[in-house]
């Protein structure tokens, strides 16, 4: 020791001086790491809870994509063919561009976030379908033609068929089947669009059942919609305020959640934005602990990924701030937050506002690190059983 005393006496004073500064910032770095018994833990990655929609069709050159998936490291991006406002042309053009499109945004997820993104779209059959005829793929039946037809090796065909194609086009999340019960038969937002198997639980419950076994044997993740059902609203969510209270009929519409979830089909589940007076008097079920905790994760046992229908759709635009639905939706133990950009006006700054909110729900106690640590851990898991 004495003899490392002297040398470092005999040291020019800048160099003694700058061997001092380390020790002392080595000694604080120490301090900052032990003081409390427990290194500090990073922040939570809080992009992973979006899943969002953006404009363009390439990504060189678009500063929009850049910062979503380098900036605020979003953990999904969400497809679509033509802009719901103007009918042009706003991801999907034709099949070779697709694939380019999600190669090179895949390219990018992995140089900047280093781990692949949740690509997603709403491929159901029939009207709902994102690689339609329109940009160059072939027609798919709608489910209420599939449900009819009663042949469920042929719904599972043709959902494996639909899967293949989603594959090459490198989209591994079908945010379908629609396990929405026909409980009205002029519900204007499923059922008159072809996009429920039937009025029959036991029925959806079959052909949903043969439609992710096509889409699982394609390597593609789906998604079971709209908890807790839509098929009995007599108006839509995606233009306003919906109430189900006098129409549901839970004890049928839960019966392909609860069979599905039992067998162990259910990669991820989808809210509606219904309000139902039975089940919570204040929110609708997406920003409703009572629907998403109570029912889904207690009553039905649902331990996996929820994620919110569009949060830009009327039902919740018209009545929430974007910034309170997405905590109100978190606190209601959804994970993951969809915000499409395809519907009404463009939100500016959509993502980096709701990251904002969230931080700030997070400093006054509104939202617990524990929970959106849960969350980002489904999202996880899910994305770690994108097909190879």
């Amino acid at each position: 020791m004495l003899r490392f005393c002297h040398a470092f006496h005999g040291l020019d004073v800048r160099l003694r001086l700058g061997a001092l500064l380390l020790v002392l910032v080595m000694e604080g770095c120490a301090a900052t790491a032990t003081s409390d018994g427990a290194a500090r833990k990073p922040p939570l990655p809080l992009g992973e809870l979006l899943l969002v929609g953006f404009a363009g069709t390439q990504v060189e050159g678009n500063e929009e994509i850049r910062a979503l998936v380098c900036d605020v490291k979003v953990g999904g991006l969400i497809l679509f063919e033509r802009d719901a406002r103007t009918g042009e042309a706003r991801n999907i053009t034709a099949p070779g561009q697709v694939r380019r499109l999600t190669a090179d945004l895949q390219a990018l997820a992995r140089a900047c976030a280093g781990r692949p993104l949740l690509i997603a779209a709403d491929n159901e059959g029939g009207l709902v379908m994102r690689l339609s005829t329109r940009v160059g793929y072939l027609p798919t039946p709608p489910p209420q033609a599939l449900g009819e037809a009663g042949d469920l090796a042929a719904t599972e065909l043709e959902s494996r068929r639909m899967g293949a194609t989603l594959r090459e086009a490198g989209i591994n999340w079908n945010l379908a089947p629609v396990v929405d019960v026909a409980v009205n038969p002029v519900n204007p937002a499923v059922v008159t669009l072809g996009r429920t198997f039937g009025s029959d639980p036991q029925q959806v419950i079959a052909h949903a059942r043969a439609f992710i076994q096509g889409m699982h044997d394609a390597g593609v993740l789906t998604s079971l919609k709209h908890f807790p059902g839509h098929g009995s609203s007599r108006t839509d969510s995606h233009h306003g305020f919906v109430d189900v209270t006098d129409t549901a009929d839970l004890r049928v519409e839960l019966e392909p959640y609860r069979a599905l979830i039992k067998e162990g089909l259910a990669d991820s589940v989808m809210t509606a934005h219904v309000f139902n007076r039975g089940i919570d008097f204040y929110n609708p079920a997406t920003l409703s602990r009572f629907a998403i905790g109570r029912y889904l994760r207690g009553k039905l046992g649902y331990q996996g990924l929820v994620v919110s229908d569009d949060l830009l759709m009327g039902a919740i635009r018209q009545r929430y701030g974007l910034e309170d639905a997405s905590v109100l939706a978190l606190q209601a133990s959804v994970d993951m937050l969809l915000i499409s950009q395809n519907q009404g006006k463009v939100e500016r700054g959509a993502a980096e506002r709701v990251i904002a909110g969230i931080r700030q729900a997070l400093r006054d106690g509104r939202l617990s690190p524990k929970a959106l640590a849960v969350s980002i851990e489904r999202i996880r898991a899910l994305r770690n059983r994108i097909a190879k």
